[in-house]
This record gives C-alpha cells, sequence and structure tokens, in this order.
C-alpha cells in the first residue's frame, strides 16, 4: 500500500509539471502576441479584468475536477451555482441576514446539493451524466419558478467590493486570493492527504478500491459535495464581481468546467490530477478570451475557441493514456523475464 502511494504521488507530480510547465509557455507565447498585435492586452485594467476571470474560470474547473478525479461528471456545476447565488442574494439582499452568515450559508447549500448528486447516482445505479444533467434542469427549474427570473441587485457593497479592490498593484484583484487558498488546499487533499488518495484510487480502479477497504459510496458523496462548495464559491464570486444575483448565473460554465481539468492534465477516466495544471489552464483559457477581445475578434468566437480548445485536450488526454498503456506494458515484457528467474 505504501509502495502504491509513493508511485500514485510520483506520477502525480510528473503529470502536473509537464501540464503546468507547457501551459504556462504557451500562456507567455499568447500574451507576447496579443501585445505585439492586439490594443491595451497588457494595460492595468485588462490585467485586471483577466484575474478576476481565471480566478473565477480556475474555480470553476476545479468544481468538475474533483468529480472526475473519481471518474464521474458533474452537468449540475452551473445550476448548483445559481441555486446558491439566488439562495444567497435572498438572503443577504432583501431578508437582511449578516453577509458572512449569508455567504456561509450559500456554500453550505451547495455542499448540501451536490451531495445530493452523489447519492442519486448510487441509489439509482444510473451514470453521473444522466443524473446530473437531469439534477440541472430540476435545480435551474426550481430557481426560475422561485425567483419569477427577477435578478437580486440590493447586494450589499462589502460583498461587492471585494472582487473591484485592487491587491497590492492595479493588476490583481483580490479574487485571486481565495483562488490560490482553494489551490494549494486541493493540492495538500490529492497529494498528502487519505481522503484524497482513496479519490484517486477509486477514479483509478473502482473496484479494486473497494477490495482494499476504501468506502467508495462514502468517497463519491464526498467528492460530489465539494464540487457542490466549488460551484458555490464560484457562483458567489461572480455574484460579487457583477454586483447582482442573476438568475442566468453559470449558463456559460459547463464547456468552461471541462476545459480547465482536462487541458490542465486530469485525466477524464479519473484516477489522476493536476491541480497547478488545472490553474494554469484556466490563465490560459482566459488569456486567449481576453486576446480576442483586444483583437476586436466578436465575443461569440470565445465559446468556439473555447470548444476547439476542448478537443484538444480531450485527444491529448487519449494520446496520453494510450502512451501510457504502451509503456506499461513494454515494463512488463521487460520485468517478467526477471520474476520468472528470482521465483526459479
Amino acid at each position: 500500500m505504501v509502495v502504491a502511494r509513493l508511485a500514485l504521488r510520483a506520477r502525480l507530480t510528473a503529470v502536473g509539471r509537464s501540464n503546468a510547465g507547457g501551459l504556462l509557455l504557451l500562456t507567455a507565447v499568447s500574451w507576447l502576441i496579443y501585445w505585439s498585435v492586439g490594443r491595451g492586452f497588457l494595460s492595468s485594467y485588462n490585467l485586471f479584468t483577466l484575474s478576476q476571470l481565471a480566478a473565477e474560470t480556475a474555480i470553476i474547473g476545479f468544481s468538475q475536477l474533483v468529480v472526475i478525479v473519481v471518474g464521474r461528471l458533474n452537468l449540475a456545476v452551473g445550476a448548483i451555482g445559481v441555486c446558491v447565488v439566488m439562495a444567497t442574494g435572498w438572503m443577504i439582499g432583501i431578508a437582511g441576514l449578516d453577509p458572512l452568515l449569508g455567504l456561509v450559508a450559500g456554500v453550505a447549500l451547495g455542499g448540501v446539493l451536490g451531495a445530493l448528486l452523489g447519492v442519486l447516482e448510487l441509489a439509482t445505479g444510473l451514470s453521473s451524466f444522466v443524473v446530473t444533467l437531469a439534477m440541472a434542469a430540476i435545480y435551474t427549474g426550481v430557481v426560475l419558478i422561485l425567483s419569477g427570473g427577477a435578478a437580486v441587485s440590493s447586494i450589499p457593497e462589502v460583498i461587492t467590493a471585494f472582487s473591484n479592490d485592487l491587491l497590492l498593484v492595479p493588476a490583481l484583484s483580490w479574487l485571486v486570493v481565495p483562488t490560490a487558498a482553494i489551490t494549494l488546499l486541493l493540492w495538500i487533499l490529492y497529494h498528502r492527504s487519505t481522503l484524497g488518495w482513496r479519490m484517486l484510487a477509486v477514479g483509478a480502479n473502482q473496484r479494486a478500491a473497494e477490495l482494499s477497504g476504501v468506502r467508495v459510496q462514502l468517497v463519491v458523496v464526498a467528492s460530489f459535495a465539494l464540487s457542490g462548495v466549488l460551484a458555490a464559491v464560484a457562483g458567489l464570486i461572480e455574484m460579487s464581481r457583477v454586483a447582482a444575483a442573476l438568475p442566468s448565473l453559470g449558463v456559460g460554465w459547463l464547456l468552461s468546467s471541462l476545459v480547465v481539468p482536462i487541458l490542465g492534465g486530469t485525466t477524464l477516466v479519473g484516477g489522476a490530477v493536476s491541480v497547478s495544471g488545472a490553474l494554469v489552464a484556466a490563465l490560459f483559457i482566459e488569456s486567449i478570451n481576453s486576446g480576442l477581445v483586444s483583437l476586436d475578434v466578436p465575443a461569440y468566437w470565445q465559446q468556439f475557441a473555447q470548444a476547439i480548445v476542448l478537443l484538444i485536450a480531450v485527444i491529448a488526454d487519449q494520446a496520453r493514456r494510450t502512451r501510457r498503456r504502451r509503456a506499461v506494458g513494454v515494463s512488463s515484457d521487460v520485468v517478467a523475464p526477471e520474476r520468472v528467474h528470482h521465483a526459479a
């Protein structure tokens, strides 16, 4: 068991470094190109906006990453986000609840909504794709029915100021602070904790993990609950940024939530993760979007660009897994004679 953990940790470290390093290089190249041919890409205002969007996109990606790790998908991340935002907006903007208590309640609600997805998947035996797709429609429908499709604009200034205040320099938003903290906590979870190792074990081989004594059902529910918490945080960050609780929030999250972890190096079938890679992927994606704006490219091309990036990332993920299987096969052929020799 100890040897398996060490091997897994080495594999995670190698995957994380390779993807993060390559994406950082691509990001630097894209910045150079946009600075050369675009307008105002490296201005303080644009970099500040870029830091806001990249911080939010990273957490959206993390909300998907934590379920991909266990071999699942959560197509309801956006729906959870809008549920939390509308509920929190009502609590602190209309009911007059203390903003801090409202934020805590919103994050807790996200965890409950996420955990419910895991429970339903296990109880019904359906795939996470089907369960989360159906629940996304239900969550969104309930929000629209209860809110009447109306936004809540009376958000306390203490919340809206957080995302719009400068962090030390004009080019950074305070939103990078919670994103950095979440990145660190997730890295610790998957590289230094027993729970994180169990999540990876379930994603790599659920049957083997169960035979090893891992409580698979608990791990799956915990992963979905964590996904809900992260989706809630992303929603609250967006609420702070736009200074309103909007019933349309989360509509465009699904594509970003898939691109970020897969492009960052997290294996789509589960069992491997790259937190740092996902963070850099979020910066890379938002750099592309910001660069397109600096080139006066229409906004609707941004989604097209993300779709292309997702397709490339999935193909690259498939190629990585193919190479890994071939490497394992070669290693087996080389090691097998030694085992026979020692046995004899």
